[in-house]
């Protein structure tokens, strides 16, 4: 993404990003209101407004009904969130999510397709392409009215630089995806860890508005964190942050796909469960499983089993005690990790999301672990993410709307191709 003549240091785009980012997190607001927010004038306010509605930015959202007062009264502006549409891809091991948003990460369009780490990483991300433009065509979508793209991949992502160092599953060397798809989609492409994505959804359209110093934990295929700092996300050495699913428990462990061994994720993990439950696979000690299954217990797959957790009803409701010995062994294991990283952080509040974490009866078990281990820690402190429904799209909808349009004060044209 080049710049062309326009800096963040350029007076005038900073204060119509002050402005969006400000209306995001409060809502519609006079023009009176946001002059006394951001420290300008209200002249300048209104100025800089005026602009943002000529060119579609804002709206006007009428009067704000005050009690017992008179005078002018004040006119509300907002958000024109269907200014542009944004295509959100989430890649994962299996599946990869392909999702049109307006700005406002509202769903539009979206479809799944196979992730096929076995092909070339540039012949895959050309399908991404060609998929994403037929989405935009069916949903009505042109060119001129996309935003940008972002993209989430599991592992360690150099944002600054658009790159997948390592996609733990489906890659093993370094991609660089933004510039293949940006060469591709002729729009802007952020690229980020797909936990890491999550967490600045929260911090756009959830939790983070509050500007809280918090912990994510997502507990899904396998094990993931990220940290945010007021409302920045942390971002370690070599761009590792948090790897809570790397923290080592077993010396000499059984090796994990991150290249090292006894990592937590190789005991919680769902491919690590489906291995333990596979075990003990019998009509005797299994029996709702051996039905469900007919006897055949390579029919238990990682994806299958994560599909039975995000089921309301099904399997995991009323499941086998022996297998709910073993997810409540991982619950503990896990537990134990997060608490000591909550420890170590003190964060303002931890937030839980995955298709583990957002089935009710295992969340339930987990929180009950977290607690036995340090009383303090309640639903209150834990709570599972209201956008965890979302998870497959808002993260990636967030990295393009944050990036290409509340941190340039929605500013167009800042695209340019190579």
């Amino acid at each position: 993404m080049h710049k062309s003549g326009i800096t963040l240091e350029n007076v005038k785009y900073t204060n119509k990003a002050a402005i969006l980012k400000l209306i995001q997190k409060q809502g519609a607001m006079s023009r009176k209101d946001i002059a006394a927010e951001i420290g300008l004038t209200p002249a300048a306010v209104t100025t800089l407004c005026n602009t943002l509605i000529e060119d579609g930015i804002i709206v006007e959202k009428g009067e704000l009904q005050e009690e017992k007062r008179a005078g002018r009264r004040k006119v509300l502006v907002d958000i024109n969130y269907d200014y542009k549409c944004i295509v959100a891809v989430s890649i994962e091991s299996a599946v990869t999510h392909l999702t049109i948003t307006n700005i406002k990460g509202d769903v539009l369009a979206g479809k799944k397709i196979q992730t096929e780490a076995d092909i070339e990483p540039e012949k895959f991300l050309e399908k991404i392409s060609r998929e994403s433009k037929l989405l935009l065509w069916e949903t009505g979508k042109t060119s001129s009215e996309l935003l940008g793209m972002g993209i989430c991949i599991p592992g360690i992502v150099d944002r600054g630089r658009g790159i997948s160092i390592r996609a733990y599953g489906i890659w093993n060397r370094e991609i660089p995806v933004a510039r293949i798809m940006e060469r591709l989609m002729q729009c802007p492409v952020i690229v980020e860890n797909n936990v890491k994505a999550f967490a600045e959804g929260e911090l756009l359209y959830g939790a983070g508005k509050k500007g809280d110093d918090l912990l994510f934990i997502k507990w899904g295929p396998g094990v993931g964190s990220a940290i945010v700092i007021g409302d920045q996300l942390y971002e370690g050495h070599h761009h590792n942050a948090a790897e809570i699913g790397h923290y080592i428990i077993e010396p000499d462990g059984l090796p994990c796909r991150c290249g090292r061994r006894g990592c937590l994720e190789t005991r919680v993990s769902a491919a690590a469960l489906v291995e333990r439950i596979q075990t003990i696979y019998s009509a005797e000690e299994t029996p709702q499983l051996y039905q469900l299954t007919e006897g055949d217990k390579e029919r238990i797959t990682p994806e299958l089993f994560i599909q039975w957790a995000e089921e309301e009803e099904g399997y995991f409701s009323q499941m086998d005690d022996r297998v709910f010995e073993i997810l409540k062994a991982a619950s503990d294991r896990l537990a134990r990790a997060v608490v000591n990283a909550m420890t170590i952080l003190a964060p303002d509040r931890t937030i839980l999301f995955g298709p583990m974490l957002e089935n009710d009866r295992i969340s339930r078990v987990f929180l009950e672990d977290c607690h036995r281990y340090d009383e303090k820690y309640t639903e209150g402190y834990i709570r599972k993410s209201k956008l965890s429904k979302k998870i497959f799209y808002i993260g990636a909808a967030a990295l393009a709307a944050r990036t290409c349009f509340f941190e340039t004060g929605g500013i167009k044209d800042l695209f340019r191709p190579e």
